[in-house]
Parts: structure tokens; sequence; C-alpha cells
């Protein structure tokens, strides 16, 4: 007698014999990608012809690459990075430290800190902080880390560590801080703090301070930012700050200043930002601030501005040395 089942138990019956006769697809690693959406593909050959709303073709390089600018093409050899890089540091021998927010390189765990070699090879150096690091400086054997982090090589840190550059142990540096450290920058035997902290280095120093190198301690130093640092730059003589700030060195001082390297007091030069300062950097005569602001020095300027050391007047930045 012929035995009859029900419809549903074909169905699934179908369903698993064609998923056994699937064949697993694997991704090319190597093949580029756009900035944008592909709305057509057409195959000829070894070449793959490609049609939609993007602007740019090019290979895969996670959150950290490096440019060529004698050739003009990127540079491929460096491991993908899972997550955002949120800053680095050459490690004096080719290759990097990154900190940020991610979760691998080049295939390996790495939470938010890593290095890499001048190979591209991902180092075993594995400290694994539990927040991000958003900003690190490579003294020697040595390599200062800052960000959101409470612990990092399995020992209690609160925003700021030292750690040893070959086995990633955390050093006896210690300056505790009580709020996220946006920025650190070394000047002899100085580190530079920036960020929301109201506490550092044992002492009350209000988004920014002047820490030891040795022990962690906040130096005298004290230009007592009202609103959150973001980023710094020192020079021998000034050190220029930029955040959300509207009051530091005893001046008022919207949202970039520069300060006595000896003094903290706000110095004359005063160009003056409407909106957020994030990042600077400098290649004298200029000072370039980026962010989110439409005004700097009195003029129009969308985010980027290049200001002159001196008097603090927008230049045009673009070619470099251009007059203002």
């Amino acid at each position: 007698m012929r035995r009859s089942y029900p419809l549903r138990f074909v169905l699934s019956a179908l369903l698993v014999l064609v998923a056994c006769a699937a064949h697993a697809q694997v991704v090319d690693p190597n093949l580029w990608v756009t900035n944008g959406k592909v709305n057509a593909t057409l195959l000829d050959g070894a070449r793959l012809y490609i049609g939609g709303d993007f602007s740019y073709v090019g290979p895969q390089t996670g959150s950290f690459s490096s440019y060529d600018v004698s050739d003009q093409h990127v540079k491929t050899r460096w491991p993908r990075v899972d997550g955002t890089v949120l800053c680095a540091a050459p490690d004096g021998a080719g290759g990097w430290f990154i900190g940020g927010t991610f979760t691998k390189v080049g295939g390996f765990t790495r939470n938010n800190l890593a290095h890499i070699d001048a190979n591209g090879g991902t180092v075993q150096w594995n400290p694994n902080p539990n927040g991000a690091v958003r900003s690190l400086i490579v003294r020697g054997r040595k390599v200062y880390v800052a960000g959101d982090f409470t612990t990092i090589s399995s020992t209690a840190r609160n925003r700021a560590a030292c750690l040893e550059a070959v086995y990633g142990t955390a050093q006896a540096w210690n300056p505790n801080a009580s709020g996220t450290v946006y920025s650190i920058v070394a000047l002899d035997d100085k580190i530079f703090a920036g960020g929301t902290f109201t506490t550092i280095g044992g002492q009350t120093r209000n988004r920014i301070a002047a820490l030891d190198t040795l022990n962690g301690s906040a130096t005298a130093w004290n230009p007592n930012a009202n609103s959150t640092v973001f980023s710094i730059f020192a020079t021998p003589s000034r050190v220029y700050i930029g955040g959300d700030f509207t009051l530091v060195g005893g001046q008022n001082r919207s949202r970039v200043a520069a300060l006595g390297t000896a003094s903290g007091l706000a110095l004359a030069w005063n160009p003056g930002v409407i909106g957020r300062v994030l990042t600077l950097a400098m290649r004298s005569p200029n000072l370039y601030v980026g962010g989110a602001f439409d005004v700097a020095g009195g003029l129009t300027r969308y985010s980027i501005a290049a200001l002159d050391t001196i008097n603090g007047r927008p230049r045009r930045g673009i070619p470099d040395g251009a007059a203002p």
C-alpha cells in the first residue's frame, strides 16, 4: 500500500536536499569596493564591469591605511582593522601603534589597541583596554595611551596609562583621570592632557593639565578650561588647544587658544572660532584647525581652516605659504 505524506513534510525534505547540495560561498577579500551603491554588474571573462551611485573604486583597507604621495597609490600591506581607528603613532621601526574602538586587526582579536609591524603583521602585543583609546604617544620603550578605558593590561587605570612597548605591561604611571582624556602630547618631561576630566594627577584640573612623565602627577600648570579640550599641539613656547571652551588661561577664548608653555596663561593670539574644534596640526606659519565650525578668525571657514600663528588671521592654506 502506498503511503501518503503531508505536503509540508515533502516541502521540508526538498529544502533540506537543496541546502545540502549548495556549496558555501567564499568572499574574495581582495575585491575592490566602492563608496556608494552598485546597481548593475557584468562579468566578461576576467573583467567585472559595474555601474551605480559611486564616485570611488579602490582596495579594501579597513580603518587603517597609508597613501604614498610619490606614486599616489594606497598602500595595501596594512592589515584590515574591524572598527574605527582614532589615533596612530609610528613605532620607530616602520610599524604603527593604533588605538580606537575596534575588535580585530588582521583577523586577530585586538580590542581598541594594537601594534602593527613594518610588514603589516599584527604583533602579539595585546593590552586589551576595556574602552576607547583616543590618543597615544610612543617614547622609546614606553607607550602612553589615553581615552575612555578603566582597565588595561589587566590593571586598573582610569583613562590614562603607560605601557611597556614590547610586552604591553602597565607601568606605574597612573594619572587617574576623572573623565575622558581626548588628547595627550609630550614635550620634554611633561605630558599635556586634555579632555572632560576635573581631577587628574592627584589634583583638581579642569579639562587640561600637564603631567610628570615619570610619576603621572599634575604639575602647577593650570589653565582651567571651562569646557572640553579635544586637541592639543605643543611647542617649546606655546601650547595650542582646541575644543568647546570659551574661557581658558584666565581669558575669554572661543574654542581655540594659545597658552604659555611655562605659565599656562592665555597669550594674545586670539582668532576665535564659532563652533567646535576637534583637531589641530601645524606646519609653520599655519596652525590648521578642524572640527564642526563655520567661522574662524572672523571669516567664513567650514570645518577646516589655516590660521596664521602670529596674528590669528585665516589663510588660504592651499597652496602652503599662500598670501592671506
